[in-house]
């Protein structure tokens, strides 16, 4: 019944992307001609009259209905910033519907769109913003938070509305992430009134990117909250703290308060606590594929690595997935071409790739999750068999406390090559458990992703494990077990 389901779900989102496609591509064109004889302060404008019309249109024949409740037709010559929660991909086509033309939308960089819609948006003159290191190493185009902010700021000013989702990221497991506070700082630089608003029942007309189910999507919306007064400084894009923090909070508190506690995380309402861990898996978890493999291959290309060397790593990992060679025989080969390597120069190479190349391989879908447990104050511990130096990267871009990973021995301040520790199952498993004796960790409050059926030991250590991208034999594992899974992190 399930399968069935799901191959239902992946039908209509097929049919919905094919309709919105099809109409977008069907008006591209005379959309262009017909904007030269519009003044150009208006072409936004009339992009996003038709963009309106082509949702509902689509959203009409694959049988998604947007109800409103608390929706109030407000003066037409007043700006507003319509604050949302972010539960699927569509939430800004819907508001868009409900709001019509005269809003501007506030969104994730347009080169992770699909490049006819980024179009259409571009011509729509939605604001697209580099929300952290990872959107400024994969999208460099598109406008820092300060510039994105000012952007913002000048489009209420001439006379739109905007549409923004103060979290930032679509909820991936359908509960609530860190309010940021771009929405508090907007509304305070253009004096701008707030408009909290509530969506309802998303998650399940949209489950997962992948899939759509015929429902009725809720909006509500709050009560207006008042733009505070403000005196801004010299520079335009700071904003006086104390006043963003406290709009911030107004901002959570009514979307919070509008929503069932189903969307609140179990973490929401507690003390800010180290005592609960968050231990995370790195390879295929929060990295998109194998970091010490795209290491290798970017040290080469640096020419940093003899030919010599690298070739035989490929030829063992070939091993390996042939079933010729076991995995630790394997770890333990491919760390020895490490031989006679400076500890201080290895780490800088490894700076110095990780945040030229490995960055852009990170899962963004794990990202804005441990962004949350950092903001509870949650001890973020990296439990991987990369070795260390690369595995003190993840840690520092993540703001976590400590890794637990491979050693490598050192003689003379240079690596000898031999493996010291391999973190790796049980090991994994035991380096856990001993951090958490002495750091005074909660395991049973405490949290574990991971991708992999050899990470079972130290995710059954803790009280809220989730398989991410899980391989076949994790992914029955975890649904016997009742974890949390999240099939696609990308």
């Amino acid at each position: 019944m399930e399968g069935k389901k799901n191959l239902l779900g992946k039908l209509h989102h097929f049919f919905l992307i094919l309709d919105i496609g099809i109409l977008t591509f069907v008006f591209l064109f005379p959309m262009i001609v017909a904007e030269k004889f519009i003044k150009k302060e208006k072409r936004g404008l009339l992009w996003r009259r038709a963009a309106v019309w082509i949702i509902r249109t689509a959203f009409d024949l694959n049988g998604i209905t947007i109800k409103t409740h608390n929706h109030r037709l407000n003066d037409s010559n007043k700006s507003f910033v319509y604050a949302a929660n972010h539960p699927s991909d569509f939430d800004g086509f819907a508001l868009l519907i409900i709001l019509g033309p005269k809003s501007v939308l506030f969104t994730a960089p347009l080169k992770q769109f699909p490049k006819l819609l980024a179009t259409w948006m571009s011509k729509m003159e939605a604001i697209d913003v580099r929300r952290d290191v990872i959107d400024d190493a994969r999208y460099p185009k598109s406008e820092s938070k300060q510039h994105a902010i000012q952007h913002a700021i000048k489009a209420i000013k001439n006379g739109n509305s905007l549409i923004i989702f103060p979290e930032g990221h679509v909820e991936l497991t359908h509960l609530l992430h860190y309010f940021h506070t771009g929405v508090a700082r907007i509304s305070v630089g253009s004096h701008t009134p707030i408009i909290p608003v509530a969506l309802k029942n998303a998650e399940k007309v949209f489950p997962d990117e992948k899939s759509v189910l015929p429902g009725t999507v809720t909006v509500t919306f709050g009560n207006e909250l008042p733009a505070p007064k403000n005196i801004i400084k010299k520079t335009h894009t700071e904003f006086p703290k104390a006043k963003v923090l406290i709009t911030r909070n107004k901002i959570e508190k009514a979307i919070v308060g509008m929503l069932p506690l189903r969307y609140q995380p179990d973490y929401f309402k507690q003390a800010k606590t180290k005592k609960i861990g968050v231990f995370i898996d790195i390879d295929r978890t929060i990295y998109g594929g194998f970091s010490q493999k795209d290491l290798i291959k970017y040290l080469f290309a640096l020419h940093k690595l003899h030919y010599g060397d690298a070739l035989k790593v490929f030829y063992w990992l070939f091993l390996e997935k042939a079933g010729k060679l076991p995995h630790k025989e394997l770890m333990k080969k491919s760390l020895f071409i490490l031989n006679g390597w400076d500890v201080s120069e290895l780490r800088n190479v490894i700076h110095h790739s990780f945040y030229k190349k490995l960055v852009k391989n990170m899962q963004y879908g794990l990202f804005p999750i441990l962004k949350d447990h950092a903001e509870a104050k949650h001890s973020i511990i990296f439990v991987s068999e990369v070795i260390h130096p690369l595995a003190q990267e993840f840690k520092h871009l993540f703001s976590g406390r400590t890794t637990l990973d491979t050693k490598l021995a050192q003689e003379h301040h240079c690596y000898t090559g031999k493996v010291k520790c391999l973190c790796y199952k049980d090991v994994k498993a035991r380096l856990l458990e001993e951090f958490a004796n002495r750091a005074n960790i909660d395991l049973s409050k405490s949290y574990a992703y991971a991708d992999s059926f050899s990470d079972i030991p130290f995710m059954s250590l803790v009280g809220h494990p989730t398989a991410i991208n899980p391989d076949p034999d994790l992914l029955e594992y975890a649904k016997k077990k009742h974890f949390q899974i999240i099939e696609d992190a990308s």
